[in-house]
């Protein structure tokens, strides 16, 4: 939830909170805000990477994504995280590389097929 300076638990110094746990709460949902953003990137970045290996819209690039995590049982952020380093590295864990090229045959534009 966004702060509001109408918010009464975020009133000025008037007794109800003290400053320093507010500057805390702040503090707190910076760091949450951060952690999104940097997982965001990484799950866009890897969606890219599913787009380079098929013809398919980005949305279906990110379902495949989802699709994976949940076949093979590796959270959405490893997986985002293998991806990445796919290109660089080559390396894929075998059931995970499987699971993409069937997620990957199966959204593939029919006359590619």
């Amino acid at each position: 939830m966004q702060p509001d300076a109408r918010d009464g638990r975020l009133g000025p110094d008037d007794g109800s909170e003290p400053s320093e746990r507010l500057v805390e709460r702040m503090e707190d949902e910076i760091a949450r805000l951060r952690r999104s953003m940097s997982s965001h990137a990484g799950i866009d970045q890897a969606v890219g990477v599913i787009l380079t290996m098929g013809r398919m819209t980005p949305a279906e690039a990110r379902d495949a994504l989802h699709e994976v995590s949940a076949r093979t049982g590796v959270t959405t952020a490893r997986l985002a995280e293998l991806l990445v380093d796919y290109p660089r590295t080559g390396l894929l864990p075998a059931p995970v590389r499987q699971e993409l090229e069937r997620q990957v045959v199966l959204r593939r534009a029919p006359d590619e097929q």
